[in-house]
């Protein structure tokens, strides 16, 4: 884990200490969002930069790459949030980057199972939802690849999949005028991985995105039927 987080140079660093010398009343989490301090700007692109790279272009939330030539799809993500919790602006164990779409549904939702603590959770067990620097994904989330459906293994996933809007892509796949063959085609992948799924909770979460799939599609499909008969 440590070779993943942010080091800072000598030059950031002591940026980085003057904030935190800050009397805690002067910590504010609208101190990042500073456009006319150049040695902060440096900063961040500092670590946003090494995120990126360290994490292979992959947000750590949705597991969906985005390989660019610039970082502006990217959000520097506080993992406990840098608004209730500015004392843990610039802590490498409470920075990476995720995608806009997981970090905006993210946004300052609570992470921790102990929102009371003052000092920075170094442990897994201190946080109810995958911790990009802290926890294993696969071990609490599987991604159904044919259609990227997120599967909750544990808690943990299910948090996850709650705090950052997983099932968006889920619905994404839902907005048809009609019962498309592609729907299909999704109700098909989605039956095979039913047969491979090994786990009784792999089983009903898959019933239940079919299910999903089917009603919308046939709800669309007759909304669509309606509106054409009227015109």
């Amino acid at each position: 884990m440590t070779g993943r987080l942010v080091k800072y140079s000598d030059d950031i660093k002591a940026k980085i200490d003057a904030y935190n010398s800050l009397e805690p009343m002067e910590k504010k989490g609208s101190y990042w969002d500073k456009t006319d301090d150049s040695e902060l700007t440096k900063a961040k692109k500092h670590i946003k930069d090494h995120y990126i790279l360290t994490q292979d272009y992959t947000c750590p939330y949705c597991r969906q790459r985005n390989e660019v030539d610039h970082n502006a799809v990217w959000d520097t993500e506080h993992i406990i949030p840098k608004d209730q919790y500015p004392q843990f602006m610039f802590s490498p164990l409470n920075l990476c980057v995720a995608c806009k779409d997981c970090n905006q549904s993210k946004t300052n939702k609570n992470v921790l199972k102990n929102p009371t603590r003052k000092t920075l959770p170094t442990k897994s067990e201190d946080y109810i939802f995958v911790h990009p620097n802290l926890d294993e994904y696969k071990n609490h989330i599987k991604i159904l690849k044919s259609s990227l459906f997120f599967i909750p293994l544990d808690s943990k996933g299910k948090e996850t999949i709650e705090i950052c809007g997983l099932l968006r892509f889920l619905y994404r796949f839902t907005d048809y005028g009609n019962i498309s063959l592609e729907v299909k085609n999704k109700i098909g992948l989605l039956h095979k991985e039913l047969m491979d799924a090994k786990t009784g909770i792999e089983e009903h979460f898959i019933l239940s995105c079919i299910e999903d799939v089917v009603l919308r599609g046939k709800e669309i499909a007759k909304t669509s039927h309606l509106e054409a008969m009227s015109s």
